[in-house]
């Protein structure tokens, strides 16, 4: 044996902060691969919603409102499952009891401002998800946890239930339309993320693809000026494509359940945004 001691290792120099910040700009992070995986049952499911809303906006408003009911439920049912929630049953309740609210002041209201009870609804519907974490019986693990999925579920359903007033507008079938033509035709570039040199741009070809459906939709209706629909139909790419692209990494999206309640999360997104291009005083069609 050596008589030489072993000598311990040195620790380890600390890095800079300039040095630990060009590290973090060298270093991308890896996405797990269900992230890049294309969901055709997603797909599918916009492409459904899109083209149930757009028929039903040529019926009437009140149509529209069921139609947006129809994804809250699915979103209410698959919601805990797709962020792995505790206490599924109580969150799925709170949801629908939510849609049911929101659903029954858009069906309601039938004069301007068509809006007007919807944040009164949401805010009953918020007291309840309160109530159901305070009657579990659980221990309540992973509170805060489950009281943000409850909220942002609950602002989503208000969010597509502002797609019910549209038709109201003057021409707002024809924008509605065109809205849920860029929703469905920029859910067929969601493939593109399994491709990687089309991965990077596969929000800006959702963009280009739905922005041109929806003038599409402009120039067969003949009433409605193309940049605006346009604008529509881009924005419904986007605000879809990327909210897709932000729950794909979860887990849960293997399962049909899971991906039917991103579709819904999705589509419902974007109403809000509609409603306010829709309504805006530039919006002449």
């Amino acid at each position: 044996m050596s008589d030489v001691p072993e000598q311990a290792p040195s620790p380890a120099v600390p890095l800079t902060r300039r040095e630990r910040r060009a590290h973090a700009q060298t270093v991308k992070p890896a996405l797990p691969r269900r992230a890049l995986v294309a969901r055709p049952l997603s797909i599918a499911a916009t492409i459904a919603f899109a083209a149930l809303v757009a028929l039903t906006g040529y019926a009437s408003p009140q149509f529209v409102a069921l139609a947006v009911a129809l994804a809250g439920f699915v979103l209410a049912w698959g919601w805990p499952l797709l962020l792995s929630l505790p206490s599924p049953r109580g969150t799925t309740a709170v949801l629908a009891i939510g849609t049911v609210l929101m659903t029954g002041t858009a069906l309601a209201t039938r004069e301007d401002p068509y809006l007007e009870w919807m944040p009164a609804a949401l805010a009953v519907s918020v007291i309840v998800g309160f109530l159901h974490q305070l009657m579990r019986r659980d221990g309540r693990p992973r509170l805060t946890e489950s009281v943000a999925a409850v909220t942002s579920g609950l602002a989503i359903i208000s969010a597509g239930t502002a797609l019910a007033p549209i038709p109201h507008v003057l021409q707002g079938e024809h924008a509605l339309a065109a809205t849920m033509a860029g929703l469905g035709v920029g859910a067929l570039a969601d493939p593109c993320v399994s491709i990687p040199r089309l991965r990077q741009w596969a929000l800006f070809i959702a963009m280009l693809v739905g922005g041109g459906a929806a003038v599409v939709v402009a120039v067969l209706a003949g009433d409605l000026l193309t940049g605006p629909a346009a604008l529509l139909g881009l924005l419904a790419a986007a605000i879809s494509h990327a909210a897709r692209r932000v729950l794909a990494p979860l887990p849960a999206t293997a399962m049909p359940r899971a991906q039917l309640a991103a579709a819904a999360a999705s589509s419902l997104l974007i109403g809000v945004v509609a409603y306010a291009v829709v309504s805006s005083p530039w919006f002449t069609p």
